[in-house]
Order: C-alpha cells, then structure tokens, then sequence
C-alpha cells in the first residue's frame, strides 16, 4: 500500500514537472518567435526585403504562420516582384481570413501586382510606348480597383486607389484609341464609331476622347453624315475652349 501511495506520488511529481515544462517551452518558443518577428518588421521597414522573407518563411515553417506572417509575406514579396508567390500567399490569406479588418489592404496589393505585371510587360520585352502593350493586366486591375473603391469606400487606400485607377484609365484609353487609328486608317468607319462610342463611355474625362472625338467626326463625314458631325464639331469646341 506504502509502495502504491509512492508511485502516486512521483507520478504527480513528474506530471507537474512535464506541466511546467511544457509551459516554460511554450513561452520560450512565444517570446523566441515574437522576437523574430519583430526582427522581420525592422528589415521591412529598412527594405532589406530577401532577408524579411527568409525569416518570415522559417517562422511559417516552425508553426507561427498567422495572419501578420502572412501579410508580411504577401508584401515582402511583392516588393521584390515575385507575383507568382505574392499571389498565392493573397489567395491563401483570403481563404483563411475572408473576414480580417485588414482584407482591404490584401485586395488593393492584388491590383498594384497586376498593375506592376502590366508595367513589367512593355518594359522587359519592347522598348515601345505603353499604349502599345497588350493591356490583359491593365484591364484586370482596372476592374479590381473599380470593385475595391465600390466595396471598401472608406478603406485608407482608397485615394491611392483612385490616382491609380485615373493611370489605368489613361492607359487603357490610349490603347483603345490605338486600335481606333488602326481602324481609319483602313476606312472602316463604321468600327470607329463603334470603337470611339466604347472609349467615351468609359474613359470620357482622359485625354484620348478628344481624339477620340475628331476621329468619329471624320468618319462621319466620311460616310457623309454630315450633322452628327456637325455636333461632334460643336461637343470637340466646347472641350477644347
């Protein structure tokens, strides 16, 4: 009996001794990662950008992949414009925290990598102008960011995100107006108008509409709809004054 009230007694010994343990590994592991991460702050705040990523990487391996890991990340690696894994880190980020207070911020670097994407597009392959570029990456985050001020209107990137969505618009319509050129210059004056219709509805207050204007007046008198033109002549005069 002697023995068995012994045994009993180690084993809550060696029982709390585990619980203390284990509590003192959590802490030393909490207060070890915490140290780390905020190490990975401080090399974001001073761009040192590949070393912020090797370190928040390691974190995520050792099980401390939260949300801020993971916003840290999807920056991290943004700013060094490896998309590919920025974008699947958002992806990620947006099926595990569909509701985060900081959602607005994930869907806004989403567009600024399309937006980057388009850049790198004519810059790495043509030494051409932009409006020259297939814009399949402009577009893309034209709509996002029309969707982002739609959704998060009192989101603190939003006025970021109009100056960007007024490029994009610029952009968009300068290569619009290309494809419109294109057109009269092979005297289909029909796909001008059709063309330049597009390009006022959505781009009415960027440059290319004006030239968006006089090359629908000139199709018109092309066809010999002479006061259609006429009122292009009179809306291109009011614009231009």
């Amino acid at each position: 009996m002697k023995k068995n009230k012994n045994f009993v007694f180690i084993f809550m010994i060696l029982f709390l001794s585990f619980a203390v343990y284990s509590q003192n590994l959590k802490n030393h592991i909490f207060i070890s990662n915490n140290y780390f991460y905020q190490k990975c702050r401080i090399e974001l705040k001073e761009k040192n950008f590949y070393k912020a990523i090797f370190d928040l990487e390691t974190m995520k391996k050792n099980n401390f992949n939260n949300d801020k890991i993971k916003m840290n990340l999807i920056y991290a690696y943004y700013k060094v414009s490896d998309f590919k894994i920025a974008e699947k880190n958002i992806e990620e980020f947006i099926k595990l925290y569909p509701k985060h207070p900081n959602i607005d911020y994930i869907f806004y670097i989403k567009s600024l990598i399309d937006i980057s994407l388009d850049k790198k597009i004519f810059h790495n392959f043509f030494p051409i102008q932009t409006y020259k570029s297939n814009p399949i990456y402009a577009t893309k985050a034209f709509f996002q960011l029309k969707n982002f001020i739609y959704n998060y209107p009192n989101s603190v990137y939003v006025i970021n995100a109009k100056k960007d969505l007024f490029y994009l618009k610029k952009r968009l319509s300068e290569y619009d107006l290309k494809i419109l050129k294109y057109y009269f210059f092979h005297k289909k004056y029909i796909a001008v108008i059709n063309r330049g219709e597009e390009i006022l509805q959505k781009y009415p207050e960027t440059l290319a509409a004006i030239d968006t204007l006089k090359y629908m007046k000139k199709s018109f008198l092309a066809l010999k709809i002479f006061d259609t033109a006429e009122k292009i002549s009179k809306i291109i005069l009011l614009n231009t004054v």
